[in-house]
């Protein structure tokens, strides 16, 4: 039974990894093509382009666009590694292992309040 169980948890992590991860280099790679490395962009799900256009309501400059950009690729860069660190943590010192999946938790939970917060202030 505890077998299975830490299976199951080290599967959602694993899982939970991979999210963060293609989050991760989507934003990356459109932050990429917002600075001209790119010709066209090939990941159009990228975050920016909404980012501008709602906080645009304000009328900010373009420097707080990319600065929030900038911001949300770090924290989701954290979110990546915290996961990551957390699926090649050994389980034979459980107190560790549960340590790094409460922060990787906690981490990836206050980015997406942070979002979610965002978006309700500035509609």
């Amino acid at each position: 039974m505890v077998l299975s169980l830490i299976f199951f948890k080290r599967t959602l992590m694993l899982f939970w990894v991979l999210w963060w991860l293609v989050a991760f280099l989507t934003d990356l790679g459109g932050a990429m093509f917002q600075l001209g490395w790119f010709s066209e962009n090939w990941l159009p799900h990228s975050i920016y382009p909404y980012l501008v256009k709602t906080i645009a309501l304000d009328d900010p400059r373009q420097f707080l666009a990319r600065l929030l950009f900038a911001g949300i690729i770090c924290w989701l860069f954290l979110s990546t590694a915290f996961f990551v660190r957390a699926v090649f943590t050994s389980t034979l010192r459980r107190d560790v292992w549960i340590a790094r999946v409460n922060s990787a938790f906690i981490n990836s939970l206050a980015l997406w309040l942070a979002i979610f917060t965002a978006d309700q202030v500035v509609k």
